[in-house]
């Protein structure tokens, strides 16, 4: 799975250098509203769909390890890209074998810590951005 993150004129892109599937998480939940009728039946009314989200739990890489490709960004010019757009309007790009699919998002949440070998944990929540 390849995950990308670009402005919104593609002149800045980023791609996350290291990701396994198993910590990549993908919601798009409903509106819903449930409450009881006068008969005390209770009815749910469903609504629009909420903005899409998803949360991404891995690792900046601080050197290159033979195993990765070799244009992958390290962990200064990550820290770098995302503290950058932080608040910028994004796009965010998921390739897998399964689909693919781009929309403009925003950082909802990141948060990192440097280990011992210098790499850096991450978990990120990336927002689908809508403003109509």
């Amino acid at each position: 799975m390849e995950i990308y993150l670009s402005t919104l004129d593609r002149k800045n892109i980023f791609k996350f250098p290291f990701i396994e599937s198993k910590n990549v998480s993908f919601s798009s939940s409903l509106n819903t509203e449930t409450f009881e009728n006068s008969l005390g039946k209770e009815l749910t009314l469903v609504g629009e769909e909420k903005l899409r989200t998803i949360s991404i739990n891995s690792f900046f890489p601080h050197k290159r390890y033979r195993w990765m490709p070799f244009l992958s960004f390290l962990a200064p010019e990550c820290l770098a890209f995302l503290t950058k757009y932080r608040k910028a309007t994004l796009k965010v790009t998921v390739i897998s074998s399964e689909t693919t699919f781009s929309y403009p998002c925003v950082i909802k949440d990141f948060t990192w810590k440097k280990k011992a070998n210098k790499d850096i944990d991450y978990s990120i929540t990336i927002e689908e951005y809508v403003n109509r």
